[in-house]
């Protein structure tokens, strides 16, 4: 083994393990009262000697590594920071307050956390009134959706508000900044549509989020060309998403609402990208309209590059006799059961025309004795491949 990996292996095993620390406060609103299921957060001080005052190209705040909300009291702790250096900040990231009461970063007060202890009475009030506060209840057993948060996008925030749906399904977001938004449920399930709501400076109450009927939509997945790559499946509308798996034969089933759904591929290498939707022999290019009855033979073709890489090989060292059981196999990222074959020809050459670029691991079935070889297809181009079996 190399002396310098040694070493700092060496070193890894030597590194005692650092118990963290906490912070714990109280926070009010800009009216004294305490602010209830309001969002905190410590973000680390960036390393050196930058000051705020600085280029950003020297000082630069990195996102937060901590959050928590404020109970109905205002009080805050976050018990497991790393030991290190931090600012605070009340609301969300664009409109916050930082401690010890300053929208200014360069008047907030940077506190220190210490292994295994609480830098506590971190009390301070917002400067800034959010806007409302926003409640609401999922309409549906929780128990049966197991741990769910409300998720809150849009607006001018920096970032996402998440807060947790309790066992009830009810679920409190304080202060929210004034702005329109759509509140979702995450992770999503099929039929529960987001919810577009508006905050301005008051209190917005009793927001439902309730699951719409779904059918059963089943289709399959298609190129134009070469094997299915690997890639991330869903069904969009204007205010959900409902993710889909991927069968290895390119098949799915998923569960959609009344709606149009426009299907999403995600995850797919470079050239490749949805070309069409049919549903039957009817082409259907705004998406997959769903009304009362389930659906069926729903294809989804992806554009591919006009050219795939080849994996062209000859093999030797295995007797000619064994040509017929043998096949060539290679693994990697497509999904149709992650493997391509491909008959060995009389000559001992064999030929994969269209592969899509990526990691395979090239092996012979039946022939124990040959170990698989990694292959790295990292453009269009045709890899040759020498493929020598050991002589047993």
């Amino acid at each position: 083994m190399n002396s310098i990996v040694l070493a700092f292996l060496l070193l890894l095993q030597r590194t005692p393990y650092i118990p963290p620390g906490a912070v714990d406060g109280m926070l009010r609103s800009i009216d004294g009262a305490p602010a209830s299921a309001v969002r905190v957060a410590a973000i680390p001080v960036p390393k050196g000697n930058g000051t705020p005052d600085d280029n950003l190209n020297y000082f630069e705040l990195a996102p937060s590594t901590n959050t928590t909300l404020t109970d109905n009291e205002g009080h805050f702790s976050m018990m497991d920071l790393a030991p290190g250096r931090y600012y605070l900040i009340a609301g969300a990231s664009g409109f916050g307050t930082y401690f010890p009461g300053t929208t200014d970063l360069r008047k907030a007060t940077i506190v220190t956390v210490a292994s295994n202890e609480i830098s506590g009475n971190l009390d301070f009030a917002l400067l800034q009134r959010f806007g409302g506060r926003l409640t609401g209840t999922i309409k549906a057993d929780m128990a049966t959706l197991g741990p769910r948060t409300l998720t809150l996008i849009g607006g001018k925030l920096e970032d996402l508000i998440q807060v947790p749906v309790k066992p009830d399904g009810s679920f409190d977001i304080g202060y929210v900044p004034p702005g329109t938004y759509i509140a979702q449920m995450y992770p999503p399930t099929s039929g529960m549509a987001g919810r577009r709501v508006t905050v301005g400076n008051d209190d917005v109450t009793g927001v439902e989020l309730t699951p719409l009927p779904t059918k059963t939509v089943t289709g399959r997945i298609v190129t134009k060309r070469g094997p299915l790559p690997v890639g991330y499946l869903g069904f969009q509308t204007e205010t959900t998403y409902v993710p889909s798996d991927i069968n290895p034969d390119g098949s799915f089933t998923v569960q959609l609402h009344a709606a149009t759904h426009e299907p999403v591929m995600a995850g797919l290498p470079i050239g490749y990208s949805v070309a069409s939707v049919r549903i039957g022999s009817t082409d259907a290019p705004k998406g997959i309209t769903v009304g009362k009855s389930d659906i069926s033979d729903v294809v989804i073709t992806l554009d591919t590059p006009q050219q795939l890489a080849a994996i062209k090989g000859k093999i030797s060292g295995l007797a000619a006799s064994r040509y017929a059981s043998t096949r060539v196999e290679i693994k990697g990222p497509i999904t149709i059961i992650g493997t391509l074959q491909t008959n060995i020809r009389p000559d001992g050459t064999f030929e994969f025309p269209d592969v899509t670029p990526g990691s395979y691991t090239l092996s012979l079935t039946s022939v124990p004795e040959f170990s698989p070889m990694t292959l790295n297809l990292d453009s269009t181009d045709t890899v040759n491949v020498s493929v020598v079996v050991p002589a047993q």
